[in-house]
């Protein structure tokens, strides 16, 4: 799994992200937290969810790579959620 881990593309902070829908086109949203470390580098989408009405936020005391480094953290949380 490790030599699959690749550094996250710098364009998908520099890019313009434009939807033909409203984010989450109307379904219940979660954003997930991993806070083991917090990357500094989305902090401006951590604030802009929790400005956003009707958003669920969980927090997992974990990486970035959540479903890699506590899978079975991940999958409780799923099972909360809905």
């Amino acid at each position: 799994m490790r030599r699959r881990l690749t550094p996250h593309p710098a364009g998908t902070y520099e890019d313009t992200l434009r939807l033909a829908n409203p984010v989450g086109n109307g379904r219940p949203c979660t954003y997930v937290a991993c806070t083991d470390p917090l990357h500094p580098t989305i902090e401006s989408a951590r604030q802009w969810v929790k400005k956003q009405t009707g958003w669920n936020w969980q927090e997992l005391v974990t990486g970035h790579d959540a479903m890699i480094l506590a899978p079975e953290a991940v999958v409780r949380l799923l099972g909360t959620i809905g």
